[in-house]
């Protein structure tokens, strides 16, 4: 008696395990499905996000090939998403080049998309000085320092930088 429920528990174990490794591509899927259902996410977020959950590389590559035939990702389609909100936040050149390489997208599409949107670093650079600091020029040089310091951490040119506080000290005297 005891011999026949051994065996049929370890059928059931073998199939639970088959059953378990094709539930785990499907499994991705789902996740997968899940993030994107959020927001736009690139290639390397997602299997950066599945490898978190636990999941084998088999199926996380599976999935994401399934997602990227089926148009549900498209690193495409989340640069130019990501592009345009990091140029709302007012970010600068230097900023969106860094964060697009820890995304894993590559420089000839981030300079496709940025050609695309043709932004006015300058401008850029002015309006983020204007949000922070208002209109006034700085009154010391601490006070340039820290205006300085702030628009290249957020990824602006020396360039841009040095034309934004004139733009704004040319602003003042008039």
């Amino acid at each position: 008696m005891v011999g026949p429920q051994l065996r049929l528990k370890v059928e059931f174990m073998t199939d639970t395990k088959k059953t378990a490794q094709e539930l785990t591509q499907q499994q991705a899927e789902e996740v997968l499905l899940r993030l994107l259902a959020r927001r736009e996410h690139s290639a390397l977020e997602l299997k950066q996000k599945l490898r978190q959950r636990g999941f084998t590389q088999q199926p996380l590559e599976a999935a994401l090939a399934k997602a990227q035939q089926l148009g549900w990702q498209s690193d495409q389609r989340f640069t130019e998403s990501w592009v345009k909100q990091c140029l709302e936040k007012g970010d600068g050149v230097r900023k969106i080049q860094a964060q697009a390489q820890q995304k894993g997208i590559s420089e000839a599409l981030l300079q496709q998309v940025l050609l695309a949107h043709q932004p006015d670093w300058h401008q850029q650079c002015y309006q983020r000085l204007i949000k922070k600091f208002g209109e006034q020029p700085p009154v010391d040089q601490k006070q340039r320092d820290k205006m300085i310091r702030h628009l290249l951490q957020r990824g602006f040119s020396f360039d841009s930088i040095k034309i934004a506080l004139q733009r704004q000290s040319d602003a003042a005297a008039d």
